[in-house]
């Protein structure tokens, strides 16, 4: 009977310590965010989850600053590039049908296209961003183009010598999203909505258009040096496509992060070849980057897909191994999710906290 007291004792305390623990980390994440937004301008919102389970969930700053409108958890942002991990992930469930090979060259698809490469440039190309293909030119979103355009304006003095050299840019999964078209039959978000947004019950998950986006939404701005903030002009976000055209909630996103841990979207070999790393490619993957963080000892093992446009700047980092999650978005242009080592850095400062 003692045994089993102390031993009931020995439990309960160790429950304790693991609540109080948990109770100081959140208290030191909330401390890290709230220095970003006293000293950095930092306006969105954060969530961190551990095992798909936020601990934490705040709101920072306005969303609309003529009518004063503060942020709440629930407000959907821009997510710029992060839409291209919904373009992989439903490329490579055609993959798992049998309706394409990643080894299938472009002139499968478009024979008549005037591109550099057709014979040579695959779907691994694009993904991986060593296609060869060159970047937009921003005066494209001057006015409204459709998808082919974008690529068409984009490669006119393309001489095609970059093939297999590593060029981030969007053009890459304008193609995909074409791509994805050619084979549904359909428009790439509608596909992205049966196939994604449908199954996750992502209601706040959706598509932007030149001067129309949804209720609570985030409008990005861009701050000077004296602290002056200036709304971003309207463009034609729709040209982004499959490249950059989403909006979403943190919310949603952790819905999307948990079932890439379930299964529900892809299978086991897909989901291998999505988190498959190439270090001699700048260590990024299909859509995403995973690597070894390498400044602490934890050295965990992170997925990360980062966006920006303009004062959207967001970020979705998946601690694959320790199932954490944290998501950042932000509406102006003082966060920055591209930074590497830097411990000042929000995104970083987070790693580096929950990874311990």
């Amino acid at each position: 009977m003692r045994s089993f007291i102390v031993l009931l004792c020995f439990c309960c305390l160790s429950a304790l310590n693991a609540q109080e623990s948990s109770t100081l980390i959140v208290q030191d994440i909330e401390a890290i965010v709230q220095n970003q937004v006293d000293n950095q301008n930092f306006s969105g919102v954060v969530l961190v989850a551990d095992q798909g389970e936020p601990i934490f969930h705040e709101a920072y700053g306005l969303g609309y600053r003529k009518a004063d409108q503060k942020i709440q958890k629930d407000f959907h942002f821009s997510i710029a590039s992060i839409t291209k991990l919904f373009t992989a992930i439903v490329i490579l469930q055609l993959e798992q049908e049998a309706k394409l090979s990643l080894d299938q060259c472009l002139g499968t698809w478009f024979p008549d296209w005037d591109l550099p490469n057709v014979s040579k440039i695959t779907p691994h190309h694009l993904l991986l961003h060593i296609s060869g293909l060159k970047n937009e030119s921003n005066q494209l979103y001057h006015k409204m183009y459709s998808n082919e355009e974008m690529i068409q304006l984009s490669q006119q003095k393309n001489k095609g010598d970059q093939f297999g050299n590593f060029n981030y840019n969007n053009v890459d999964y304008f193609m995909l999203g074409a791509i994805i078209e050619k084979i549904e039959g359909k428009p790439w978000s509608k596909v992205v909505e049966e196939r994604i947004l449908n199954p996750l019950a992502m209601t706040e998950t959706g598509f932007l258009a030149y001067g129309k986006y949804p209720k609570q939404f985030a409008y990005t701005y861009t701050v000077s040096k004296k602290g002056k903030y200036t709304q971003d002009p309207f463009f034609y976000i729709q040209n982004f496509g499959a490249a950059g055209n989403m909006y979403a909630t943190a919310g949603d996103l952790l819905r999307l992060d948990q079932a890439l841990y379930s299964g529900q979207l892809l299978g086991a070999d897909a989901m291998k070849k999505l988190s498959t790393s190439y270090p001699e490619y700048n260590y990024t993957g299909y859509s995403v980057w995973n690597y070894r963080y390498p400044f602490i000892d934890a050295k965990p093992m992170i997925m990360e897909r980062r966006g920006g446009i303009l004062g959207a700047n967001v970020v979705l980092i998946r601690l694959t191994e320790q199932k954490k999650t944290i998501i950042i978005l932000s509406n102006n242009d003082q966060f920055n999710p591209d930074s590497f080592g830097d411990a000042t850095n929000l995104r970083e400062a987070l790693i580096r906290k929950i990874s311990k």
